[in-house]
């Protein structure tokens, strides 16, 4: 399985009317030629008034087809033209999925302050496989048991190469400090936690396939 993971940029003031336009007339028309909804996200933390959303597909080849047969949808032209004004910017990359984990099995516990973390780590090459292993053998078992729950982990197929990313599911921002590794401490005697790679938090919108929970 591949993922198409989107962010798209929206014009302050617009995000609102945005999302509800998604909703009602842009996610039922790719629900009507195949489109498969992982999530869609509003981001809490990182660059503002943006959204997130994840897209499942067999491969690249199913991907494109279905992608052409939306674009050739008159209905789909027109709500793209209704939002071209609300639209700053828009961002993609395909991203691989490993064997970590079930990607998006496990879609939250129902909290209303719940939300996914998203972490991108780059890796040195060619050491991408090995990273995956010792997540998978060592790193997982270990966060689990501290009460982590991943939800996907990919590597980069587009975009910059040798990157892997986790996305992790929270309950709370208390609940994700409360678990969190206290801090290390250094030769100089001073406490500082690990470097963190780039990411973001995002909470969950109201346009999806109904998960088995809210996140």
């Amino acid at each position: 399985m591949i993922v198409d993971a989107r962010t798209y940029t929206v014009k302050p003031g617009q995000l609102p009317a945005y999302l509800k336009s998604v909703e009602e007339e842009g996610y039922p028309l790719q629900q009507k030629h195949g489109f498969d909804l992982a999530g869609y996200f509003t981001v809490e933390t990182g660059g503002l008034n943006k959204v997130v959303h994840y897209w499942k597909w067999e491969n690249a080849k199913v991907r494109q087809e279905t992608r052409a047969a939306l674009y050739a949808d008159k209905d789909w032209t027109a709500y793209r033209k209704g939002n071209a004004e609300r639209i700053v910017e828009q961002e993609n990359r395909l991203l691989a999925a490993t064997d970590v984990v079930e990607p998006f099995a496990f879609m939250g516990n129902g909290s209303d302050m719940g939300f996914v973390d998203e972490r991108t780590y780059t890796i040195t090459y060619p050491q991408v496989p090995q990273f995956i292993e010792i997540t998978k053998k060592l790193a997982k078992p270990i966060v689990e048991r501290a009460g982590w729950q991943l939800i996907g982990d990919f590597t980069s197929i587009t975009g910059t190469i040798n990157q892997v990313v986790h996305l992790w599911y929270w309950d709370s921002h208390a609940q994700r400090e409360e678990r969190r590794p206290p801090p290390c401490p250094t030769r100089t005697g001073r406490s500082t936690r690990p470097p963190t790679a780039t990411g973001w938090s995002c909470r969950k919108t109201g346009t999806s396939s109904p998960p088995p929970s809210r996140r």
